[in-house]
């Protein structure tokens, strides 16, 4: 769907009529690519002083290069995706984590300075009894 906004936004930076605006639109289906093919390159003299862009050869015929390019496309896909969902669990743990973080109350247990004597006496401990013993 081709939103008269976008269309106007591109006539007015190019200059170009709403047909054309329209075309470039549709076939880059984004509004910067559209502007941006549609505007003329200005001449520059020191252009033929920059030197052609290398082609790097990748040992990869155009089928390859091709698959290779989908397949990056894909698995960009995926991580966008799993990102996501990522973050929305990511969410959803860190709000079970708050509300688990809340203090518990406080109990207060009494000390019996008897006991403490006890485990520090050695004739009036109780010796642990083995199990063998125990058994019948």
């Amino acid at each position: 769907m081709v939103s008269d906004k976008e269309i106007q936004m591109i006539m007015s930076l190019t200059g170009v009529d709403e047909k054309t605006a329209e075309d470039a639109y549709m076939r880059y289906e984004d509004v910067t690519e559209a502007i941006d093919a549609l505007l003329q390159k200005p001449v520059v003299s020191g252009e033929k002083y920059i030197p052609v862009k290398p082609k790097i050869d990748k040992g990869m015929t155009s089928e390859q290069e091709e698959r290779c390019r989908k397949g990056r496309w894909l698995q960009d896909q995926v991580n966008s995706v799993f990102s996501v969902a990522h973050s929305k669990v990511r969410t959803q743990h860190d709000s079970v984590q708050q509300e688990c973080s809340e203090e518990p109350p406080v109990l207060s247990v009494p000390v019996v300075e008897e006991s403490l004597q006890l485990q520090d006496d050695p004739e009036k401990t109780t010796q642990p009894t083995p199990q063998s013993e125990t058994l019948p």
